[in-house]
């Protein structure tokens, strides 16, 4: 399978678990509440909010990289990939032992973790892509 084939189906996953996590946050506005049911829309985002927010920031930030891997070549692709096999895991783990709230001023809980993990997993996505590319571009002055 090409390494674009590779990068589609990793979006089109990315993107279901984008949907799958609005399902689970808005429960009421995809008929698994009914509107108006507040102990539901609760049970819902204490069940699932840590796997909603982790899932779909994380998802952002696989599909936007993976874009820029589309345009770059192979040789940027396995690059990440390598990246995202040690970081992805790590991450995770981090998520999960971190408190579920902190009642510091500025402690990380869940959903700060999250978001910097989510955050920086972009910005070294975007370093490693672009710092690999494989084609030249016509802005590549060391060839002169």
């Amino acid at each position: 399978m090409s390494y674009k084939k590779k990068i589609r189906n990793i979006i089109i996953a990315c993107l279901i678990a984008i949907v799958a996590s609005l399902v689970l946050a808005l429960p009421e506005n995809f008929g698994l509440c009914s509107k108006g049911d507040t102990a539901c829309v609760r049970k819902f985002i204490h069940r699932f909010d840590n796997i909603i927010q982790t899932t779909f920031y994380f998802a952002l930030a696989i599909i936007f990289s993976l874009t820029g891997a589309y345009f770059t070549g192979e040789k940027a692709f396995n690059a990440w990939k390598k990246f995202a096999r040690i970081y992805l895991p790590i991450a995770i783990v981090l998520v999960l032992i971190s408190p579920t709230t902190n009642m510091n001023f500025v402690g990380f809980d869940k959903e700060l973790t999250t978001m910097w993990l989510a955050g920086i997993f972009f910005v070294v996505s975007l370093g490693i892509i672009f710092g690999k590319k494989d084609h030249h571009s016509p802005l590549d002055l060391d060839e002169c």
